[in-house]
């Protein structure tokens, strides 16, 4: 290119013909280099298909209900403070999503700063509640596109935080791909978020953990379908993917994929989503995970970030930071295990230290603290009551009927 350039000056100096002529030479040149280029570098594209998706997405539940990890008093307490105590004004998006899978739609309160199940679906699907709580000046959580609707992402508060986090909060708390979605363009359902995610999905993106979940509950079969690149996509090459990151380089210490692998075994238990093998190497990884976990597990009963950092120090080892470690690196892990078969749970004790001390230190918090902290206490909150044996609005009902009939 810097030869072209000398040649051009020259001849402008010798003839101006020449110079011309040099210059649409070297345009053209230019353009057959970025044609040649952007073809390289694209992805290559192909006939998109999307899989077959059922209406209603599937539930799966916990099996077990053990009161040595949390009792029945600790747990009334721990969901006493994890209240989705956000209120009507501009409540974080990532704190709704969070908290509606965690309470699920049937979740009540008293408090009317305190939002119940419904009004946090509401929050995340029909615009003119979003508008009522955050202004006319904010930007959509919902975009049209041309495939469905996107939900817009880590700009802000009034933005979700991660890659179809809110599609598959809506999927784990049971709403159908006929639910109506407001924008302000007009009116669509769920399936347009699912399409959109579907559509836009490739197997380079960040994080494929909550369309993977999401994927699982509303299109449970081995059939594989094409993305937009023309890659072919079943549940065996995204678990695949999941498992050959480092837990250090996942989000929440790659708890999410954990999460999802798990979900995936529970799916394909029905549904046959997976081949034996790749079934076979989701227990082994999610073994070997487990047997890292017991083995550096705190005598308090908590994991921290270190766990799945080789061992290395903390980035930051403020009190709090270590406090919002802990909490997220425990409730993850029991979490995902109250979703596993039983195979791949550590010994009980090991489960037990870990809720007992998550029970004690979320009784302690002050609501600020948990306000600052609510995402990552959603998953512990969520992890006690699962093992408890379903959402909180489900044991406390049963909770409250036993206490009643003293059964």
């Amino acid at each position: 290119m810097r030869s072209l350039i000398d040649t051009l000056v020259r001849a402008r100096t010798r003839s101006p013909q020449a110079f011309a002529f040099g210059l649409v030479q070297t345009v053209f040149f230019i353009g057959v280099v970025a044609t040649v280029t952007a073809s390289v570098s694209r992805p290559k594209s192909g006939p998109l298909r999307l899989p077959v998706y059922n209406n209603q997405p599937l539930v799966i539940s916990p099996r077990f209900d053990d009161p040595r990890i949390v009792t029945d008093d600790q747990l009334r307490t721990v969901l006493d403070r994890l209240q989705p105590a956000f209120g009507m004004r501009q409540p974080k998006v990532n704190y709704v999503d969070h908290a509606l899978r965690f309470w699920g739609l049937d979740a009540k309160f008293s408090h009317p700063d305190v939002l119940s199940g419904e009004t946090m679906r509401s929050l995340l699907v029909d615009d003119s509640v979003f508008l009522s709580a955050w202004g006319e000046k904010t930007k959509p959580l919902l975009m049209p596109t041309p495939a469905g609707v996107a939900v817009r992402m880590q700009q802000g508060n009034a933005s979700a935080s991660h890659v179809d986090h809110t599609l598959a909060s809506l999927a784990e708390v049971g709403t159908g791909l006929d639910f109506p979605v407001q924008l302000r363009e007009g009116n669509t359902s769920v399936e347009s978020l699912l399409k959109h995610a579907l559509s836009d999905f490739n197997l380079n993106q960040r994080e494929y953990e909550w369309t993977t979940l999401a994927l699982a509950l509303y299109a449970p079969s081995a059939e594989p379908w094409v993305s937009h690149e023309g890659q072919q996509v079943d549940f065996n090459r995204l678990a695949q993917r999941m498992m050959r990151e480092r837990p250090s380089q996942g989000v929440c210490y790659g708890n999410h994929r954990l999460y999802t692998l798990v979900i995936l075994l529970r799916v394909d238990e029905g549904h046959g989503i997976l081949n034996s093998r790749t079934r076979q190497a989701i227990m082994d990884h999610l073994m070997a995970v487990t047997s890292q976990l017991v083995s550096v597990q705190s005598i308090e009963g908590h994991w921290d970030e270190t766990w799945a950092r080789d061992g290395r120090v903390m980035e930051d080892d403020s009190p709090e930071a270590r406090l919002r470690s802990r909490i997220l690196a425990t409730g993850h892990a029991l979490e995902w295990w109250a979703m596993a078969p039983e195979e791949l749970h550590p010994p009980r004790e090991v489960m037990v230290r870990a809720g007992q001390w998550l029970a004690r230190e979320i009784e302690a918090m002050d609501q600020e603290t948990v306000l600052r902290n609510y995402t990552f206490l959603s998953h512990a909150g969520r992890a006690l009551a699962l093992w408890r044996g379903g959402l909180p609005c489900q044991v406390l009902k049963r909770l409250a009927i036993e206490s009643e009939t003293g059964v």
